[in-house]
C-alpha cells in the first residue's frame, strides 16, 4: 500500500525560517504527499519564498486568520492523507523522519498517532540537546496529569482518527496541540518512537510578557475538563515555574524569602509527581520498572523545557 502524508505548515511573518522548513519536507522524497501552506498575511519575505516554491507545495493560503490553530485546521480541511502533521515554519524535519513514521504506521496502522524524539537547536540551527534525554515512552495518565512531554514537530497522525476527533480547538491560544493529543489518545494507543524526526528552533525571550499565568490558566482549565481534576501535578508545577520567573523579573517586589517559598513549594509538588506517575523530573515518562526518583537538592530547573515551548509559541503569536 502506497502510504500518503499531509504536512501543513502555518506561517507568520518567519520568512527567515520558512526555506529550511520547506526544503526539509522536500528533501524526504516522499512519492505521495500532499503539503500546504497557510500564512496568515505575512509582510515579511514568506510570500517570495512561497512563490518561488510554490511547485513542491499542493496548495497555499495568505490571508488573516484567528491564529496559529486557526490557520493549521484550514491545512487539515484540505489533507486527504493516511498520516497528517503540522510542521511550524521555525522547525524542520531530520532526514529520513517519513521513512521512520511510516516504518511504525505499518507496525501499527491503527494508532491514533506516532511520536518521536527530535533535537533542540537555537535560533541559528545549532544543534544545542536532545528533547528527551532518555528512551522514548508514552503513559496516559503523564500526559493528562503531568506536563506535555509529546514534542509536536515529531508527532505524526492517523488521517482517520484525526479526522473523527475533528481538528485544533480554536478557543485555546497555548495548549491546543497537547488538547488534541489527548483526544487522540482516547481513540487508542499511541506509539512512542526511539527515533530522531525533527528539530524544534528555540529562540526569542517573550513568554512572561505574552503568556504568563494566562496560559497557565488555560492549561489548568484545559486539563480539568479532560481529568475531572481542578488541580493536577503538572499544572501546579507550570504554575510554579511562572510564579518564580515573575517574581525573579521584579526583586525589587519579592525578597529572595519568598523566591525560597516558592521554590520549596515548587520540589515538593515535583516529588509529588515523580512518586504518584512514572516521570522524571522534566515530566518525561519513563519505565515504571525504574520509576523510582532520586532525592533532589536545590532550587528546581526542571520546566526549562516547558518555557523553551511556550517561548516558541508566543514568538508566532507577536511576530506580526
Amino acid at each position: 500500500m502506497n502510504l500518503k502524508i499531509s504536512i501543513v505548515t502555518p506561517s507568520l511573518n518567519q520568512g527567515r525560517f520558512l526555506t529550511q522548513c520547506l526544503e526539509s519536507v522536500r528533501s524526504q522524497n516522499w512519492a505521495d504527499i500532499e503539503h500546504f501552506v497557510i500564512d496568515g498575511g505575512s509582510t515579511d519575505e514568506t510570500l517570495k519564498i512561497i512563490d518561488e516554491r510554490k511547485s513542491q507545495l499542493t496548495h497555499y493560503i495568505s490571508e488573516l486568520d484567528e491564529g496559529a490553530a486557526d490557520a493549521i485546521n484550514k491545512g487539515f480541511a484540505m489533507c486527504t492523507g493516511d498520516i497528517v502533521a503540522w510542521l511550524n515554519a521555525d522547525d524542520y524535519y531530520l532526514p529520513d523522519a517519513f521513512q521512520k513514521v511510516a516504518e511504525a504506521w505499518r507496525a501499527a496502522p491503527d494508532a491514533p498517532f506516532w511520536f518521536g524524539n527530535g533535537q533542540r537547536v537555537d535560533e541559528a540551527g545549532k544543534f544545542k540537546a536532545s528533547f528527551n534525554g532518555r528512551p522514548m515512552h508514552y503513559d496516559k495518565r503523564a500526559l493528562i496529569e503531568g506536563t506535555d512531554y509529546i514534542l509536536q514537530p515529531s508527532t505524526f497522525m492517523n488521517g482517520k482518527v484525526l479526522r473523527q476527533v475533528g481538528g485544533l480547538n480554536t478557543s485555546l491560544r497555548w495548549s491546543f496541540d497537547w488538547e488534541l493529543f489527548i483526544r487522540l489518545a482516547e481513540q487508542g494507543e499511541p506509539v512512542a518512537m526511539e527515533r530522531m524526526l525533527s528539530a524544534t528552533r528555540e529562540w526569542g525571550d517573550t513568554l512572561t510578557s505574552t503568556g504568563s499565568l494566562r496560559r497557565i490558566e488555560e492549561i489548568r482549565l484545559m486539563i480539568e475538563k479532560r481529568s475531572g481534576k481542578p488541580l493536577t501535578y503538572g499544572t501546579l508545577c507550570y504554575m510554579f515555574d511562572t510564579m518564580h520567573k515573575e517574581m525573579q523579573a521584579r526583586p525589587e517586589e519579592f525578597s529572595g524569602l519568598t523566591l525560597d517559598a516558592v521554590a520549596s513549594t515548587w520540589r515538593a509538588v515535583q516529588s509529588d509527581m515523580m512518586r504518584k506517575l512514572p516521570v522524571d523530573a522534566g515530566g518525561m515518562p519513563k519505565c515504571r520498572e525504574t520509576s523510582k526518583q532520586p532525592k533532589r537538592n536545590g532550587p528546581p530547573s526542571l520546566f526549562k523545557r516547558i518555557a523553551r515551548k511556550g517561548i516558541r509559541l508566543a514568538n508566532r503569536l507577536v511576530e506580526g
